[in-house]
């Protein structure tokens, strides 16, 4: 998991150099989008959304809170016309429940879509279905920002969880926690960024 206060430091410390600036900007990227889930989204460039949603039993307590959530604050508050929109459950196994370009229309049937989400089950798939999300995201035309929230409702110690962080699909990503259920944001294609950022450190030091 990122450290903010030690990244904080080091974007002070490298900021007369270009460079250190590129090496940083990976980092710093999942950081800036987490903030878009708290505040007013002004931006007007599309960006690829991909949401998964915990459908296992250990989203019931926090369930009714969660799916208000992701339809007032990010699909009315974040989400855009002309965004692309991707929502997975993750339960046995990932299944993709919808996928469309952002309109006014798609927005209310995303919206009720979440809220036809249910929640059972002992198993949830976060590992499959991050994998997913970051084959689609590959596969999406280049250009665009990837935007991923997993919303979750498993404690860091269970078996979800430490399989997506053992496989690195956690490596990169911010988390908030809710009575019941969290939210990360997740930056899957940071690892590659990163090694380019770096490589491109290294050779203009």
């Amino acid at each position: 998991m990122i450290n903010y206060g030690e990244m904080n430091h080091m974007n002070q410390k490298d900021a007369k150099s270009g460079a250190g600036k590129r090496f940083l900007s990976g980092f710093l990227l999942v950081f800036l989008l987490s903030i878009r889930i708290w505040g007013e989204d002004s931006r007007d460039i599309p960006v690829d959304v991909y949401i998964i949603v915990d459908s296992s039993s250990s989203m019931e307590k926090g369930k009714d809170e969660a799916v208000n959530w992701l339809c007032g604050t990010v699909i009315d508050g974040i989400v855009r016309p002309g965004d692309s929109l991707s929502i997975w459950t993750a339960g046995a196994e990932p299944e993709l429940i919808y996928s469309k370009t952002v309109s006014a229309e798609t927005k209310e049937e995303a919206k009720n879509l979440i809220k036809q989400i249910r929640f059972s089950g002992a198993a949830a798939d976060y590992k499959g279905a991050l994998n997913a999300v970051r084959a689609r995201a590959l596969a999406a035309p280049g250009g665009r920002m990837a935007y991923t929230l997993l919303i979750s409702g498993a404690n860091p110690k269970d078996p979800p969880i430490k399989e997506a962080e053992s496989a690195g699909l956690l490596l990169y990503s911010r988390v908030e926690s809710f009575s019941g259920w969290k939210v990360f944001t997740v930056g899957l294609d940071l690892n590659a960024r990163v090694r380019e950022s770096a490589g491109a450190y290294m050779k203009n030091r």
